[in-house]
């Protein structure tokens, strides 16, 4: 029996599969099993794979009868002798010792799943790839190096990790608690229902500080920010609830984890989605069964104040209560936040040279947003650290301030180090870098906001106008 059984659905990703099959088939563990499912690609896609499963026996080949991600996974998931359960997404790729190092940890804890940090990359139009590392323990409710349990997610006050390509799972886990993906059209928010299924049964996960998978943000053809994303969103939460249902799920923790889960699912990508896509025409009838959804929740003593954090409650609260104001709402907020980040970027862009002071991780969110949409003026980063001088950051070279000033005069000094920026506008002032030439870096941190942002088309259309007004 392999010790684990690698699942990589594929549809349409020649440009992306040589290098994901690499990443898979050079792992440090060979005693692996690879589940290539296909979907019926016709740019090139199978015939690479067929390739690879010619010069390795570990490379199983299935063709899906349905172009749907659930389906391809069940087909997999179905097919899978290992005794861990890995996901690859074929147009990502993994570092060489993933699978080892998930495994040993696996085995040590008896761990039904093993999960890790990970890399978010985009390739920018130099063939130059910038990576942001995505922090469980920061964006979600994870705890590193311990045994987690669904009590866990319960309790946490942050949503539970939602990827599941980033770790491994054990497949008697998900044999005996029924747990599958559902089997909509389309590759399209189908791993929504299988994460809380897992969250709902954990007694023994376990997550590590350290980043194996890397997870592209560059291929036009990803479903992020979906126009559907809401249609798809509901169909997994109430495929969600029939599965509460029939497990018979009593525990009001548990009860009320889900209902707070599903009033995010109804919430937060709403606003995402009107900040950087378009909404198709049917979003309003998906929004108005979400609402009738939360107030049976809300009706049933499941999703209350105590229940979810105070400023989700009051979202909440304006979503099913009042639904015109909450219209207003989320669009403005969602204009603020288009706006905001479409008015930092042109005016970077006006910027003939641009310094970075502060080589750290807002730093590189910064430098990621900046690069990732096509500006190429940074020069360099500058920081106080002398330990980090002539070294380089994002493949960017670290200078130090002294040395920034003199090449560099007439730059424009972002300051990226947000706890002491009082103290580096003062030694720069004192530098003779005028006020106007130094900034504050006050936009996201969020990696995957950071990493390959797009700009909602209506601010593009204004910024091109403003453009028009300057020549």
């Amino acid at each position: 029996m392999p010790k684990v059984s690698i699942i990589m659905p594929s549809l349409n990703v020649a440009p992306y599969i040589e290098k994901c099959v690499e990443s898979v088939i050079n792992q440090t563990m060979s005693d692996i099993e690879i589940l290539c499912v296909d979907a019926g690609s016709t740019d090139g896609t199978w015939e690479i794979l067929k390739k690879y499963a010619e010069k390795d026996q570990r490379i199983r080949l299935l063709t899906s009868a349905k172009r749907s991600y659930g389906y391809q996974m069940n087909l997999g998931l179905r097919e899978a002798v290992g005794e861990y359960i890995g996901i690859v997404e074929t147009d990502d790729f993994i570092l060489p010792e993933m699978y080892e190092v998930l495994y040993t940890c696996a085995k040590e804890q008896d761990a039904e799943f093993v999960k890790s940090d990970f890399d978010i990359f985009t390739t920018l139009s130099n063939g130059e790839q910038l990576f942001l590392r995505y922090s469980l323990k920061k964006y979600s409710c994870a705890k590193y190096n311990t045994i987690f349990t669904w009590e866990d997610y319960a309790y946490g006050e942050k949503t539970i990790d939602v990827f599941i390509w980033n770790g491994i799972y054990k497949r008697t886990f998900l044999r005996e608690n029924d747990i599958l993906f559902q089997e909509t059209p389309g590759a399209a928010f189908q791993d929504c229902g299988f994460r809380y299924q897992v969250a709902m049964h954990v007694k023994r996960g376990f997550f590590l500080e350290r980043s194996f998978y890397r997870y592209r943000r560059d291929n036009g053809d990803s479903s992020t920010y979906n126009s559907k994303c809401m249609l798809f969103n509901l169909a997994e939460c109430k495929n969600l609830m029939r599965y509460v249902e029939q497990k018979g799920v009593l525990d009001q923790k548990q009860l009320e984890f889900f209902a707070r889960e599903i009033a995010i699912i109804a919430s937060r990508p709403y606003v995402e989605l009107l900040a950087w896509g378009r909404p198709d025409s049917r979003t309003s009838e998906a929004l108005s069964e979400f609402r009738e959804i939360l107030k049976s929740f809300m009706e049933g003593g499941n999703l209350n104040g105590l229940s979810v954090p105070k400023d989700l409650w009051t979202e909440i609260r304006m979503f099913v209560e009042n639904p015109k104001f909450y219209e207003y709402y989320v669009n403005l907020k969602a204009e603020v936040m288009a706006k905001t980040v479409a008015l930092f970027l042109k005016d970077i862009a006006m910027r003939e040279q641009v310094i970075l002071f502060g080589s750290g991780y807002v730093g590189s969110c910064a430098y990621a947003l900046i690069r990732s949409n096509g500006i190429e003026n940074v020069k360099a980063f500058c920081d106080n650290d002398q330990k980090k001088w002539n070294t380089l950051y994002m493949g960017c070279k670290v200078i130090s301030p002294e040395e920034a000033v003199k090449k560099f005069p007439n730059a424009y000094f972002l300051i990226t180090n947000i706890a002491h920026k009082a103290e580096i506008e003062e030694q720069l002032c004192k530098n003779k870098i005028s006020r106007q030439q130094i900034g504050i870096y006050d936009q996201s941190t969020f990696p995957l906001h950071c990493v390959h942002m797009t700009i909602r088309s209506e601010c593009r259309e204004e910024e091109a106008k403003d453009q028009l007004s300057y020549s």
